[in-house]
């Protein structure tokens, strides 16, 4: 249990921005599947909210890899 909470703190103090929008994409893809016929922006508004999601995804790996190489100089 301990181990658990040690890996959820670590997860939560280093990838915050995608833990707080990781409902996005999972809403979007999710009701994408029911849309009988989906139109133009149904895709682009899927499309929007994937990218951000990558951006903040990559944002928060970035600030991670900076993290450590300041910790280890």
């Amino acid at each position: 249990m301990a181990r658990l909470k040690k890996a959820f703190a670590w997860l939560v103090g280093n990838f915050s921005n995608t833990l707080s929008s990781c409902w996005m994409p999972v809403i979007v893809i999710q009701d994408f599947f029911y849309t009988d016929d989906p139109d133009g922006w149904d895709y682009g508004i899927r499309i929007i909210m994937l990218v951000v999601f990558a951006i903040g995804l990559v944002s928060d790996i970035i600030t991670y890899r900076r993290k450590i190489a300041k910790k280890n100089i």
